[in-house]
């Protein structure tokens, strides 16, 4: 036995032998929704998205949650929101939100090529305000976020109030490349830091969520369960 505190962050190079394992087994999965990158790629959106490791936790915790009635904040081009709507079951039906009118295009598109339209409803605006509306279809089983940051505290809050209890609530990019304990530097920054603690804050409070727990992927993903 030792006394070493063992740490999911622990850094290892065996880890790294197995990181390298694993993505092989899974290489078939860097093609799943190849359509809605090739897409980013040619009308410039960046690259700021999920890998698709994290999307097959997305999909096999949505597909173990059962989840019919879920929402997304943050559609970009639709990527995440396919692996989503792949873990969900005939029937289901997955929310979206996206304020920028070019992503909001690209997102539908991507879902026509890939079937998914009967399925996926993309509501264009903002979010809080989009949100708003959809109370009115609470409750729901499933809430993924992944759009900006500062806003993720009032995203969190929605859900916990809108999800089912035992629904789930998920959301990525919470480490912030690092500077989610920042306490100086830019002002941008200051603010998407504090908005990120405050964030951890709602997570790990027990009279909205009954279990909480952080998944250790490059930019970070998080659960949460009412």
């Amino acid at each position: 036995m030792t006394d070493e505190k063992k740490s999911m962050f622990r850094k290892d190079p065996q880890n790294q032998r197995v990181v390298e394992y694993l993505e092989k087994l899974m290489e078939a999965d860097e093609g799943f929704a190849g359509h809605v990158l090739e897409i980013m790629s040619a009308r410039n959106m960046g690259t700021a998205r999920i890998s698709a490791a994290e999307g097959r936790i997305l999909e096999a915790i949505v597909r173990a949650s059962n989840a019919k009635k879920a929402v997304e904040i943050g559609t970009l081009a639709g990527y995440s929101g396919h692996w989503l709507a792949r873990g969900m079951p005939e029937g289901g039906r997955l929310y979206t939100l996206e304020k920028d009118p070019s992503c909001v295009s690209a997102a539908k598109e991507c879902f026509e090529r890939s079937n998914l339209s009967r399925r996926v409803t993309v509501l264009e605006g903002a979010a809080l305000e989009n949100l708003k509306t959809l109370s009115k279809l609470a409750p729901f089983d499933f809430c993924f976020i992944d759009a900006d940051e500062e806003s993720y505290p009032a995203y969190l809050r929605w859900a916990a109030v809108n999800l089912k209890p035992g629904g789930m609530a998920a959301a990525s990019g919470v480490f912030l490349k690092g500077k989610v304990c920042m306490e100086e530097g830019e002002p941008s920054d200051n603010v998407r830091a504090r908005a990120m603690r405050e964030f951890f804050h709602v997570l790990f409070d027990s009279d909205r969520f009954v279990s909480a727990a952080v998944i250790p992927t490059g930019e970070g993903l998080v659960i949460g369960i009412k």
